[in-house]
């Protein structure tokens, strides 16, 4: 593939040569009217101006990388390189000319024969672009074009139509634009024409049959572009969305751009900033620990840090599946310049085992620990609460105590708006972490903090998933209960927020992320089956199944005696720290101990560690 570039490169070159000599041999001929051109460039010009010609007009055309110009996708933007190169080098060829007091050549020579090699160079590449284009029409010729229309007339989507222009093999036939703005109303962009506002698109889709929109409006709001985006996934409308012109200048395909509709672009969420500057300066050259890096968020975790220049980076998860495909993924974003070249150490252990943990502090030495390992599936843990409290409760406690001897600096313990006054094993688990981080933070050096937060979209075993399985499979599609309503956020979002609050982190905070507003989790199935391409009942029925053991209507972010501090960041707030004794944590620890030896019943002792649990949403 490098032999065949470089040798077009050579072809490119040669023709340039060639149609400069052309130019200088075409513009005599002209300015003298004569057919004895060549006589003419023997006895006008010398071999220093030809020389000079030359030399000067390839070094200009190599400054402005015409060598590197794909002629079958010659554009406006070629045009324009080209042209300026061209008048560089006749100002250049001019300057030397004047302070030669050369009067071999003349400034009308140079003008005429840099237009003509202009036209040339041009008429060259239009030509190969011709011979291109008809070849790969012939190629789709009785292929079925998908008809599209652009959302969004601005430099985005006029982006996309010259994309879409210039590479039949795409497969689209663009019907005509769609925006906003009135005064486009019936106008002709690039012969294509602007067809109406979003009030006349499905009247439009339905009349020309068009089977995809794509979405190209970067620079708006986030929430109007779900607004739209909404609406058009009602209508029954294939949707996609480019996220940037500046993403589509850079991938240079189309296809590379442009994205699916993903349940997180329907969704009412508040747009997610952080402040990437101390984030880095909280990062940066630190000896990073993630716990759980093959799940979903300890993944993502390592997916974001490993961005922000850690000195190194140890990963540590039981599940070998997991971790293997992180390391995997950190392997190629390495060897594709995508990230930084640190040192990673993905190594198999589980939290449950106290002695392999402190070989692996002892060798890794971290400054910072993201501690995402834990057992989340509430249905399971209710009917293993025994597992549940041996990885997440002495797991953490495992992680706290060996923090604590090799002198960690934070802890980060990601825990869930499950702890809550809690009502299933799982979030009471989570509920004592937090109070054993908390007492434990008051008698070391090291920070142990936690960031609460609700559900992530599109994690192992979230609803999203189960409901596209279960649209795939035709149906039913399953939710528990009609009013019941869930925080949600995608897993990116999550993470970055940690990762803001691990700045904000003095010691002992639990950090509340706000999740914006409540989604119900039948408004969520309908979108997921809309989304599909269905209608909701009509395709795809919604069955209700009852609640499960331990699960609630809603989730609470907050108890009522812990009320919020706020921070820098407005999605973030700190929960009043609530005071607990190291000796009371040690006792429940004992207690815990007993119920998982089965020495005393587990539900007693979690009520009894755990004093805001309540079993079966009794309260």
């Amino acid at each position: 593939m490098g032999k065949l570039m470089k040798k077009n490169k050579v072809v490119m070159v040669f023709f340039d040569i060639l149609v400069l000599i052309l130019s200088i041999i075409g513009g005599l001929a002209i300015l003298n009217n004569s057919h004895y051109a060549m006589e003419l460039l023997y006895q006008r010009i010398g071999l220093f101006e030809v020389g000079l010609i030359l030399v000067m007009y390839l070094i200009f055309y190599k400054i402005f990388s015409l060598d590197k110009m794909i002629w079958r996708k010659i554009s406006v933007h070629e045009t324009i390189r080209i042209g300026l190169a061209n008048i560089v080098a006749f100002l250049s060829c001019m300057v030397i000319i004047i302070i030669r007091n050369d009067e071999l050549i003349g400034t009308r020579a140079m003008i005429v024969i840099t237009g003509l090699n202009v036209l040339l160079q041009l008429a060259v590449r239009f030509v190969v672009r011709y011979y291109y284009d008809k070849k790969e029409r012939v190629a789709v010729k009785g292929k079925k074009l998908q008809s599209i229309l652009i959302y969004g007339a601005g430099s985005a989507g006029q982006m996309i139509l010259n994309e879409i222009s210039r590479n039949n093999e795409y497969g689209y036939k663009v019907i005509g634009f769609i925006d906003d703005n009135p005064n486009l109303k019936n106008s002709i962009i690039y012969s294509v024409p602007v067809l109406g506002s979003i009030d006349d698109i499905e009247k439009v889709v339905k009349k020309y049959a068009v089977e995809c929109v794509f979405v190209a409006m970067p620079s708006q709001p986030l929430n109007t572009q779900k607004e739209i985006i909404n609406k058009l996934v009602k209508i029954g409308v294939d949707v996609k969305t480019v996220e940037s012109a500046q993403k589509l200048i850079q991938n240079k395909n189309l296809k590379n751009s442009l994205r699916k509709i993903e349940i997180s672009d329907l969704l009412n969420r508040p747009e997610i900033i952080i402040d990437d500057v101390e984030i880095f300066r909280n990062l940066d050259s630190q000896r990073v620990l993630i716990t759980g890096a093959g799940g979903s968020i300890g993944s993502e975790l390592v997916r974001q840090v490993v961005k922000y220049s850690p000195m190194s980076l140890t990963l540590v998860d039981i599940n070998e599946n997991g971790l293997y495909d992180i390391q995997q993924e950190l392997r190629i974003m390495e060897r594709e310049g995508v990230i930084p070249k640190i040192k990673v150490s993905a190594i198999i252990t589980s939290v449950r085992d106290q002695s392999s943990l402190e070989k692996v502090f002892e060798s890794a030495k971290p400054t910072i620990v993201f501690h995402a390992a834990a057992h989340k599936h509430v249905p399971l843990m209710e009917d293993a609460p025994e597992e549940a409290i041996k990885n997440n409760i002495f797991g953490t406690f495992n992680i706290i105590q060996t923090s604590i001897k090799y002198k960690v600096e934070k802890v980060i313990n990601i825990s869930t708006d499950k702890a809550v006054n809690p009502t299933n094993i799982m979030g009471a688990t989570k509920r004592f972490n937090e109070m054993m981080l908390q007492a434990f933070d008051k008698c070391s050096s090291t920070k142990f903090v936690a960031v609460r937060f609700g559900n992530v979209l599109g994690s192992n075993g979230s609803v999203v998933p189960l409901f596209r399985k279960q649209i795939e499979q035709g149906g039913p599609v399953t939710v528990t209960h009609p009013e019941i309503i869930r925080y949600f956020m995608t897993i990116p979002e999550a993470v970055s927020l940690v990762l803001q609050a691990a700045t904000y982190a003095d010691g002992g905070e639990i950090f509340v992320l706000d999740m914006g507003e409540p989604v119900k989790i039948l408004s969520l199935a309908e979108k997921v089956i809309e989304l599909s391409g269905y209608v909701p009942y009509k395709d795809i029925e919604i069955k209700f199944t009852g609640l499960r053991p331990g699960e609630k209507l809603y989730e609470e972010l907050l108890m009522a005696e812990e009320g919020l501090q706020k921070t820098p960041n407005d999605l973030i707030h700190i929960a009043n720290p609530i005071n607990y004794e190291i000796d009371a944590i040690k006792t429940s620890l004992l207690t815990l101990k007993q119920a998982v030896d089965g020495e005393i019943d587990v539900y007693d002792a979690i009520k009894e560690t755990v004093p805001t649990y309540s079993k079966n949403n009794e309260k």
